[in-house]
């Protein structure tokens, strides 16, 4: 690998194969003011990635404006390519390539020049195999994040991702293709993951009132039934209504009729009073008659002893008052017939007056002028339009526990497909695990393990380390999960055959495991037939190590501190 651009102050950097080592230290003379740091250590790493199709840094702009390029040769598809890309613009790139990955290249090159987007195609195949497609699906595998992990400028605490902020679903899913594992499975899961989140959360603000469409399906069916009511009570409104070309004449003759109701029902009332007069007085007559004491009988008792004349007289009076009785009954009872034939009369003619009534009551109610028609159609329309939102709503509630269901399924089923796999790597994974124990084994003398499982989300990989917390730990427990991907990528050809740290990552660690960090990253390399690449400042350097022919041996690049530009020649 070789790192060089189209300015005379830039000094290329020639990288070889094994340890490399870029050295920030002090100069004999330099004073106080002068420092080791910001020397161009990560200004190499920026620079490194722009060239593998990552984005500008900003603080790379003045660089830009200047009309630099950048060339970053490597190894690829069995031959070299040289590629150079412009700060200024870096859409397409300029590649030069030999042997058999001139033949590989050639047909994407239009004038010797590559799109941007195919350069990241050839760089996924040439250091992770990874498929063109698997870049193009959303959401899915990018080989500018695999390429953070094979170079470190930043140090998150936890090392399976690539920055603190980075998603848990990315962080699974570009672990497992370093692993060798399905990467598709944490997508599909994640996915299936994201659909049941997401009904449950409206499910919530369904139950909270928070959503006005969405509501609990039997409140919904509830409220349903009654608006079909009243649907249906429009629709036989509607249907019976009669249009009246004058329905003020009918509301007048049912005022009418209704008053003369009154008037007979008034007469009616009289006449049942005088009815039951006349007979409370026909009875009286009839008992006073049946009661009268003869007169003879009183004068008798009395011992009197009456005249002839007398006598005869009392009997005239007594034929008087007799005659007088009859002719009073005779009047009592042809008044009452009378009154029974007006009130049976009467009777009739209410019942008709009052079936006429009804009569016209009854068109009035079911009739009236076109207005009042258009009025019910639009109330019917209204209530129409709510029974549909309804079973629309409805509908929607049933479509939303039925996905809920297939989400469910559907998780259950990727889940036992996902343990069933997972149980078929055991034997790497235990591997690659034993491999990460054995580095931080050998640095800190503590345990530690890499683990994986299934959960809801797909792959779940989880780092476990003694001590872990300390800035030191965390960072020795980054050095050697890196390490590891790294020797097992030489076997999936899931990564490529070079590693890259920034001097972030060595901050915090104790001297004596950085000393066996270095040593163990020269000594794995050398086996391996890799490559590591570190920057660090030379006070961060244990003096054992220092005193090293191997460490001597890995110094490609030294830059003190009174060098005008420090690694990249001009100051920025």
């Amino acid at each position: 690998m070789r790192l060089s651009a189209n300015r005379d102050e830039f000094q290329p950097v020639d990288f070889k194969p094994g340890f490399n080592a870029i050295i920030a230290d002090r100069a004999q003379g330099s004073t106080d003011q002068d420092s080791r740091n910001a020397r161009g250590k990560s200004t190499m790493l920026m620079l490194i990635n722009y060239v593998l199709a990552g984005n500008l840094h900003p603080s790379l702009r003045p660089l830009a404006d200047d009309g630099w390029e950048v060339t970053l040769t490597l190894e690829m598809f069995g031959g070299t390519v040289a590629a150079t890309r412009g700060l200024a613009a870096g859409r397409k790139l300029t590649l030069l390539a030999d042997g058999t990955a001139r033949d590989v290249i050639s047909p994407y090159l239009t004038e010797g020049k590559i799109a941007l987007h195919d350069w990241k195609d050839l760089l996924g195949l040439a250091l992770f195999r990874l498929e063109p497609d698997a870049q193009e699906v959303a959401g899915g595998i990018s080989v500018r994040t695999l390429l953070s992990y094979v170079i470190r400028s930043e140090t998150p605490k936890d090392p399976l991702k690539v920055i603190a902020q980075q998603g848990a679903t990315s962080s699974r899913q570009h672990v497992a293709f370093l692993l060798g594992l399905d990467w598709q499975v944490v997508r599909e899961l994640a996915a299936v993951k994201k659909g049941l989140d997401q009904i449950k959360a409206i499910a919530a603000a369904t139950q909270e009132g928070l959503v006005a469409t969405l509501r609990p399906e039997e409140e919904l069916v509830m409220e349903r039934a009654a608006v079909s009511n009243e649907v249906e009570h429009w629709q036989q409104r509607v249907a019976g209504f009669r249009v009246l070309e004058d329905p003020n004449s009918l509301v007048a003759r049912a005022d009418e009729i209704t008053a003369q109701i009154s008037r007979l029902r008034d007469q009616a009332l009289v006449d049942r009073r005088m009815r039951e007069l006349y007979v409370g007085s026909l009875v009286d007559t009839e008992s006073s008659a049946a009661s009268a004491l003869p007169i003879e009988a009183i004068f008798d008792a009395a011992g009197a002893v009456l005249a002839d004349g007398f006598k005869r007289q009392i009997g005239d009076v007594r034929a008087f008052h007799a005659t007088l009785i009859a002719n009073r009954r005779l009047f009592i009872r042809t008044e009452i017939d009378t009154l029974d034939r007006r009130i049976a009369e009467r009777s009739v003619e209410l019942t008709r007056l009052d079936s006429q009534r009804d009569s016209t009551l009854r068109t009035l109610d079911a009739g009236g002028a076109l207005d009042e028609l258009n009025a019910m159609r639009e109330e019917l329309s209204e209530a129409q339009g709510r029974l549909a939102a309804l079973d629309l709503q409805i509908e929607q509630a049933r479509e939303l526990l039925a996905r809920r269901e297939e989400l469910k399924l559907e998780q259950s089923t990727r889940r036992n497909d996902a343990t069933r796999e997972l149980a078929g790597s055991r034997t790497k994974l235990d591997r690659i695990s034993a491999r990460f124990s054995n580095k931080m084994s050998r640095l800190y003398g503590k345990d530690a393990a890499l683990t994986v499982s299934v959960d809801d989300g797909g792959y779940r990989f989880s780092i476990r380390a003694t001590g872990a917390g300390s800035t030191g730990v965390d960072r020795m427990v980054l050095f050697c999960f890196d390490l590891t991907m790294l020797e097992e990528g030489t076997v999936t050809e899931h990564h490529p055959d070079f590693l890259v740290h920034d001097s972030s990552v060595f901050d915090g660690v104790d001297p004596r495991q950085r000393a066996g960090a270095l040593r163990f990253a020269q000594e794995m390399v050398e086996v391996s037939g890799g490559q590591y690449i570190c920057t660090i400042n030379s006070n961060d350097i244990p003096d054992e190590v220092l005193q090293e022919d191997w460490f001597k041996d890995g110094i490609i690049r030294t830059i003190l501190d009174t060098e005008t530009g420090g690694l990249v020649g001009r100051d920025f």
